[in-house]
């Protein structure tokens, strides 16, 4: 379980979601009936499919809490346990009771069998870049062999998000650490299905 710093508590219903269940299956009637913590792999479908496929969201409003935590579902993945690297990004959102302020962040969780490469830089193919904080990098072995984990927090501007959902591109980000790359995209109707459920104010 990570120990998440204060200020973060939007993290722990993400991190909840990016764990390493089955991918989801990609028919229209598969992809309405996903659950919360399905996967979606986008590199299974069309451009377009990928794009223009339903997203929901998730909102954990507890009384007395400091924050009201939004999820987009399903959350995106490429690669698998048997074809690595594997990396999953969920995207959410988390709303401060006391002034409303809110901060869109993404969880990246890369799994690679040789070594940690180190990833501490994100930025788009335009060259944007985004503030990127590592919350854990873990050594996970059993009996066939060990993955190498890398779980980093992104963090996006209201900005950035009104600006890739109008553009209709979503976020490509590619995440950089040492001579290693991978990289993370969020379709745009992630974006837009977080902004109309967490608009900025």
């Amino acid at each position: 379980m990570i120990e998440l710093p204060r200020g973060l508590a939007g993290v722990a219903l993400l991190a909840g979601l990016a764990g390493c269940a089955a991918p989801a299956g990609t028919t229209p009637d598969a992809i309405r009936t996903l659950a919360p913590d399905a996967t979606l792999d986008a590199r299974t479908l069309g451009r377009g499919a990928a794009a223009a496929r339903p997203a929901s969201v998730q909102v954990q409003d507890f009384p007395g809490s400091p924050a009201i935590l939004y999820t987009v579902s399903p959350r995106m993945q490429t690669g698998s346990p048997t074809t690595l690297p594997m990396v999953v990004t969920s995207l959410g959102a988390e709303r401060q009771r006391a002034d409303g302020a809110i901060a869109y962040r993404a969880l990246v969780v890369i799994s690679n069998a040789r070594r940690h490469a180190g990833f501490v830089r994100a930025a788009t193919r335009q060259g944007v870049s985004f503030p990127v904080q590592v919350m854990s990098r873990d050594t996970q072995c059993g009996a066939a062999g060990c993955l190498f984990v890398e779980t980093l927090m992104l963090t996006f501007t209201a900005d950035a998000m009104r600006q890739a959902a109008e553009a209709g591109t979503g976020l490509r980000l590619r995440l950089e650490g040492g001579a290693a790359y991978v990289e993370a995209n969020i379709p745009p109707g992630h974006i837009r299905a977080l902004l109309d459920a967490a608009p900025p104010r």
